[in-house]
């Protein structure tokens, strides 16, 4: 009987989505998904996601390579026990292939060691990618925008140089952001808006999110807005159009359809500029040069192109550092867990029986 063909999955394991890539037998990678993962809401939706999972990438991974911010989700009690608990659910769903979990500097670790390494696990996952990004590129800014967060990381010398190492730290240090291009609620951006030469305070609600900005715009595809709306409604540009207005006080059918395209644009500059404060802050500490690039990843990683456009830095796409023939555009939307399934492939390869 011929042998299974080796196969090496990377997951990352979030709040709100479950993601996953497949390395082949030469560390290409193969497929990249993602499958919505509403952690706050139980366990057993990440038992549903890992099933689904398993369905797409036809169970074909001889080894699992494990990597999460999803421990930071309000079902737990802290950190150390979201860990614990999804690498049990984890260890529940693999059961026939070796699992190792990734824990930032501290590299890949067997599950039976992760108990004792629960800070190190906890939301690494920007390390995975910031690491194939600046093996590949030496030195820049990378980041990524995705759903709800966005990491922005230096490089330098072929090394990630974070300030932060936790969330608490990354957050004071700029390298770490609550915003994203789906889920972010429009209130966090702004606080007024304008409509009709007047600007209007928002309501306080979670009326609209920066999903129907970028659907009015024509920035998101369905598969990267995978929740439902805030008033668990369509997605069409009339229904975002309706959300939008809601946080003015407003009902949409009395505008046409530009008018809330043209809010819609305000929004997302104002989204733009907090992320262009984020790169200056983290630039001001870091010696980098003015020709080193913006990395982008992420579904968002639209906006890391205009930021570069603003610094007039050059703009660099994570799926160069993956080295895909052909390119699968998902890797760089979920790029944690292609960038863990590389990483696997290249240190675990050999753990594999």
């Amino acid at each position: 009987m011929p042998s299974k063909p080796l196969a090496i999955s990377g997951w990352d394991i979030g709040g709100a989505h479950l993601k996953a890539a497949l390395a082949d037998s030469q560390g290409r990678i193969a497929a990249c998904l993602q499958l919505p993962c509403p952690l706050w809401q139980g366990l057993e939706k990440l038992q549903q996601a890992f099933s689904q999972m398993q369905l797409e990438l036809k169970n074909k991974d001889c080894l699992a390579a494990i990597t999460m911010t999803g421990e930071l989700a309000d079902l737990f009690n802290d950190r150390d026990e979201g860990v614990i608990k999804i690498l049990e659910y984890a260890s529940q769903h693999f059961q026939n292939i070796p699992i190792y979990v990734f824990a930032g500097t501290q590299g890949f670790i067997s599950l039976e060691q992760a108990a004792k390494y629960t800070e190190a696990i906890a939301s690494a996952n920007y390390l995975a990618t910031s690491q194939l990004a600046a093996r590949h590129w030496k030195e820049g800014l990378f980041l990524d925008i995705g759903s709800t967060t966005s990491d922005l990381i230096p490089c330098k010398n072929s090394i990630p140089c974070p300030r932060g190492r936790n969330d608490q730290e990354r957050l004071a240090s700029g390298e770490l952001l609550y915003s994203g291009v789906t889920r972010t609620p429009l209130i966090a951006l702004a606080r007024r808006a304008p409509l009709e030469g007047q600007w209007v305070r928002l309501a306080a609600e979670w009326f609209a999110t920066t999903a129907d900005v970028y659907h009015l715009l024509g920035r998101l595809s369905p598969s990267d807005d995978l929740h439902p709306s805030a008033d668990n409604r369509g997605k069409q540009p009339r229904d975002c159009a309706r959300r939008l207005a809601r946080m003015v006080g407003a009902d949409s059918k009395h505008w046409p359809l530009q008018t809330w395209q043209g809010l819609a644009a305000y929004f997302a500059e104002q989204q733009c500029q907090q992320l262009t404060d984020a790169v200056f802050q983290v630039l001001s500490r870091v010696d980098i040069s003015p020709e080193a690039p913006l990395i982008g990843a992420g579904i968002g990683r639209f906006l890391v192109a205009e930021c570069a456009r603003r610094l007039r830095r050059p703009y660099a796409d994570f799926s160069e550092a993956l080295d895909i023939r052909p390119r699968i555009p998902m890797s760089a939307d979920h790029a944690p867990a292609a960038a863990l399934a590389r990483l696997a492939w290249e240190q675990l390869r050999d753990k594999i029986h």
